[in-house]
């Protein structure tokens, strides 16, 4: 009897961490060609049992539905560049001693702690890994604004008039630039942009170097589409019906 049960828990751990069952909730699901290949990239979150929380980027080949498979979650959490069709380039942080109680008691570094190579589908997976404090401490805010218009250069977006409608200050810019690779159109069902969100991660060219990282939420005033934004470095949300 304490054998069975045994087996009966590890069925169900092993369930809720999503090995052996497919049987997931999406709660959201982007996607983004990779230009000059055959392969997508997705960044998903799902839940499953056990209040499972699986999420992060996957590539496949855009013939293949999607799914969540947890063992090729690729291992960046944002990316620091454009996808190639032979690379992509990302970041993470980890502790080095900078976690909890120890976090005053560090000093903060910027540069790569280490780099780590992998492989997804055929492609070239760079994982930069900093410190957690240093990352920390140049990672901005999320910032909140509407705009009138936007321009697209190969790989940059220019948005125009913005206000910030929600702190006290009513912050105005004439130009806010973006680099593309992370930017995600949040859509309705006819397609049209209900906003965007932006997540920016600048690295120094030469040394890599952790220079900065903002978040942005882009709301439109005016009606525009997802086919008035090229395909290169930025993510179309899918509708999901739940």
């Amino acid at each position: 009897m304490k054998i069975k049960s045994t087996i009966i828990l590890l069925n169900l751990l092993l369930y809720g961490c999503g090995f052996g069952t497919t049987e997931w909730s999406i709660e959201k699901l982007y996607v983004q060609k990779i230009e000059g290949t055959s392969k997508v990239i997705y960044n998903f979150s799902a839940w499953g049992g056990f209040d499972s929380n699986p999420h992060g980027f996957i590539v496949l080949d855009s013939t293949k539905s999607f799914k969540v498979d947890v063992e090729n979650i690729l291992p960046i959490y944002n990316l620091s560049n454009i996808p190639k069709k032979d690379k992509i380039e990302g970041v993470s942080h980890d502790c080095f001693g900078t976690c909890g109680e120890n976090y005053y008691k560090s000093t903060p570094l910027y540069k790569p702690m280490k780099t780590e190579e992998s492989e997804s589908n055929g492609l070239k997976i760079t994982n930069r890994i900093y410190q957690y404090r240093g990352y920390s401490e140049r990672e901005g805010g999320l910032e909140r604004y509407t705009f009138e218009k936007f321009t697209e250069t190969k790989d940059s977006l220019y948005f125009y008039k913005l206000e910030d409608v929600e702190s006290m200050e009513g912050i105005k810019l004439e130009e806010l630039k973006v680099k593309k690779g992370e930017i995600y159109l949040n859509l309705d069902k006819h397609g049209a942009v209900k906003k965007i969100i932006i997540e920016q991660r600048d690295l120094a060219t030469n040394s890599k170097e952790f220079i900065e990282g903002s978040t942005f939420f882009l709301i439109p005033k005016n009606k525009i589409f997802e086919n008035d934004f090229s395909e290169r470095g930025i993510f179309r949300e899918i509708i999901i019906n739940k």
